[in-house]
């Protein structure tokens, strides 16, 4: 948790920073929106490229290869880059981390964060461009993310506001599905978070601000029952594994149906006589006939929580509605917590202050704050405990984790200005 005095400390310079803007651009801010908007068709062929590279979780040589697009154009910005590998039974490509050290910076030291791999693993979803509207895998979730990062710190580059900066770049090969085990996957992005006085990360902009994210941890259910003739099912051939696993996950979502922030999904199952579940890929397969009592039945799912105490309470709750098993069978769940809980704090709140003014000045309207509840677990859970920030800077779009995301071109230079000013103001501090 932050103390009090870091709180105070952390709100003094967030307010600094912006009294630097006096409610307008300074002739520097509009070099650099000039900057941006200069080089937006630049940026749009760069966001093309990105996209048209594979790199699902699992495609570590696509992830890999995204990686060394962004590691030699920070390179070439004069950041010190470098590829972090991780271990080979990870099964997952590493990640990009760049800093740009200034030894008489005055300002704040920032952390940008995003990710480089996307939800699908195979081929296709490629980039395409109707009009202002563009789709394919990761453009908003969130390669349109990393390229408003990347083209922010072109502007400043070109801008000569580089020269005295702090800032650190974190761009993870395994968001979507983090490596385990944690301590390792997300160690070099918790040692560039306690370097830093701030972090934004670029993950979709929905139209508001994320301050805080629901934590994510997976379950697996294992259902065995007494292999037997469909006639004597519910009698005394007993329940079957299938019948006991739907009491279970009908129980479940009784209990939670109506939580305000509290989700519990099955996203796949299995079962019959034969069951067999491939952990590596997600998939299985399952055997059975409709006259046979299953024997086995595997389901896989998520709970999301706001916080550590919700989290405690749902997974009671399922080991209790799991333990009263049907005649003839038993039931035995586990867990896995993969991404931690991201806490609205006052120093995030800061931090949507300081952005909103910003976004004001460069006429873009005011900036409101999102539910937790409403977004999805990120790599900010893993550092939110460090240090303050934002989140859902990168580009507008919709439609994340399926075939049909897209992302609005539209947005893309008022997001990389927006970028580009916030920055400027932070690495500034209160001159």
């Amino acid at each position: 948790m932050f103390s009090d005095y870091r709180v105070a400390a952390f709100a003094a310079l967030i307010l600094a920073a912006s009294a630097v803007s006096a409610q307008s651009l300074s002739p520097a801010e509009k070099k650099l929106v000039q900057s941006v908007e200069k080089h937006l068709d630049e940026e749009s062929a760069a966001f093309q490229k990105v996209v048209d590279i594979d790199s699902g979780t699992l495609n570590t040589i696509g992830v890999q290869e995204v990686g060394r697009y962004f590691l030699k154009e920070l390179q070439d910005l004069g950041f010190q880059a470098r590829w972090v590998s991780m271990p080979d039974a990870m099964k997952r490509g590493g990640h990009l981390v760049a800093e740009h050290i200034a030894p008489k910076s005055r300002g704040k030291r920032v952390l940008l964060i995003g990710h480089l791999d996307t939800v699908f693993e195979g081929k296709g979803h490629r980039f395409e461009r109707a009009g202002d509207l563009v789709k394919g895998a990761g453009v908003s979730d969130m390669k349109g993310g990393d390229i408003v990062l990347l083209y922010a710190l072109k502007a400043l580059k070109d801008s000569r506001l580089l020269d005295d900066a702090t800032i650190r770049v974190v761009l993870t090969g395994d968001e979507e599905s983090p490596g385990l085990p944690l301590e390792v996957s997300r160690r070099d992005l918790r040692e560039a978070a306690h370097q830093s006085d701030i972090a934004l990360s670029f993950e979709p902009d929905t139209g508001k601000i994320a301050l805080g994210r629901r934590g994510l941890s997976t379950w697996v259910l294992q259902v065995t029952g007494a292999q037997g003739h469909s006639a004597y099912v519910l009698h005394n051939g007993g329940a079957g594994a299938v019948y006991e696993a739907a009491r279970i996950l009908d129980g479940i979502r009784a209990a939670f149906a109506a939580h305000p922030s509290t989700t519990i999904n099955p996203g796949l199952i299995l079962g019959g006589t034969d069951v067999s579940y491939d952990a590596d890929k997600s998939a299985g397969t399952s055997a059975g006939k409709f006259n046979i009592v299953a024997k086995g039945a595997t389901v896989l799912g998520d709970v999301r929580c706001l916080s550590p105490k919700d989290l405690e309470q749902a997974k009671a709750k399922i080991l209790e509605i799991a333990s009263a098993s049907l005649p003839k069978t038993s039931a035995h769940i586990s867990f896995e917590d993969v991404f931690l809980g991201w806490p609205v704090t006052e120093g995030n709140r800061d931090a949507l202050r300081f952005l909103g003014v910003v976004s004001k000045d460069l006429g873009q309207g005011p900036l409101e704050a999102d539910d937790p509840a409403q977004r999805g677990a990120g790599d900010f859970g893993y550092i939110g405990s460090i240090v303050n920030g934002a989140d859902g800077l990168g580009i507008r779009g919709q439609g994340f984790h399926s075939p049909e995301e897209s992302a609005d071109l539209r947005s893309l230079g008022p997001s990389t200005s927006r970028a580009a000013v916030a920055i400027a103001r932070l690495v500034r501090g209160a001159q």
